[in-house]
């Protein structure tokens, strides 16, 4: 469940007994810069990616969240993000295909910049959350990390509830970006409506173990230890 929120309002409804369960939708909310496009990452490919994570990272190590950081130059010269392990370099190769129809030319490119762009710092954070546990609602550092966010897994309508089945694929850019907040709510199940293909009443859906990996650009002298604010 990823909730979105509105940064410019505080209030946010409060669950009780006697409420009704927030029902969570399966396309993406009308927020300008939020894609949930329909595709998912290929099995073969999660599969790898998460039992490579577990192993390198979170298997035995009572853990579960890891930062890593890389140089990214171009999609185009096979260097997306030098010193980023290699399954993550992988990983963003195969984003930047299967986005490539899916997403606005202007946002593409600033997720995957084309050949002659200069070189970037791109930081990737993996998440592991266990059943019932999730994140306060947040805009990621203004002052630390530029537009464009990947993830991979939004009530007045001042709120949104949105179901991100497993190797979904979301991004955030422009006002999804700056003006909503994101966060999950920790809880064991989902209230979810209508099945993937648009018929059947809701349903509530047990939530699993879910690992996720984001990929954001760190503004510049952002990726200087010691260094002054940027």
């Amino acid at each position: 469940m990823h909730a979105v929120n509105d940064a410019e309002s505080s209030d946010s409804e409060v669950d009780s007994l006697f409420d009704e369960p927030h029902i969570a939708m399966r396309t993406a909310p009308p927020i300008p810069g939020l894609f949930a496009p329909p595709i998912r990452l290929p099995l073969e490919l999660a599969n790898d990616i998460v039992q490579q994570c577990m192993r390198l990272y979170f298997d035995g190590r009572g853990i579960n969240q890891i930062m890593l950081f890389g140089r990214t130059t171009s999609e185009h010269d096979g260097n997306m993000g030098s010193g980023l392990p290699p399954f993550l370099i992988t990983l963003l190769h195969r984003l930047a295909e299967l986005l490539r129809d899916h997403l606005p030319e202007q946002v593409h490119e600033m997720l995957f910049p084309p050949k002659d762009a200069p070189p970037r710092a791109r930081q990737a954070i993996l998440n592991l959350y266990h059943p019932g546990e999730g994140i306060s609602p947040h805009v990621d550092l203004l002052k630390r990390f530029d537009d464009g966010i990947i993830g991979d897994m939004p009530l007045g309508r001042n709120q949104w509830d949105l179901y991100l089945e497993e190797r979904s694929i979301l991004v955030l850019s422009e006002d999804a970006r700056y003006n909503w907040t994101h966060g999950i709510d920790g809880r064991l199940k989902d209230f979810v409506g209508e099945g993937v293909d648009g018929q059947g009443e809701p349903e509530w859906i047990e939530r699993g173990t879910r690992l996720s990996i984001t990929f954001r650009w760190l503004l510049p002298g952002a990726d200087i230890v010691g260094g002054p604010d940027p």
